[in-house]
């Protein structure tokens, strides 16, 4: 499951989203801390690398985010469209695969519902 973005990176916090993004060289990386009513506080880091104007994904441990799109200067600053997907670690049992799916169903709940003010949406 994926959920879709639209975001402009302006040197400033992106309003009321909890997401924290910064540039070091061609890559952009950060956190995206979410209230989760399973697991309490989720801190999702990412990281992706600007290749033209494509963002593709860096391969980081889970829990993480995975995050690639488009990257396009605008006026304001820096348009992002991203698609971003939350990477769990593999359940082995049918149990973690199920708890799994519960936990990425409640952060796509959670992100969509933070998003609604915005134009963005789940996938």
């Amino acid at each position: 499951m994926k959920a879709r973005l639209r975001l402009t990176l302006n040197g400033h916090p992106p309003g009321d989203l909890p997401l924290e993004a910064h540039w070091e060289g061609d890559q952009l990386q950060g956190v995206l801390r979410q209230e989760n009513p399973v697991l309490g506080e989720l801190v999702l880091p990412f990281a992706c690398r600007l290749e033209g104007e494509r963002l593709r994904p860096l391969p980081l441990p889970p829990p993480c985010l995975r995050l690639e799109g488009r990257a396009r200067p605008v006026r304001e600053g820096l348009e992002l469209d991203l698609d971003l997907e939350l990477v769990l670690p593999p359940g082995r049992t049918w149990g973690e695969r199920a708890f799994a799916r519960i936990v990425e169903t409640l952060f796509l709940r959670h992100l969509a519902s933070a998003l609604s003010p915005r134009a963005g949406s789940p996938v």
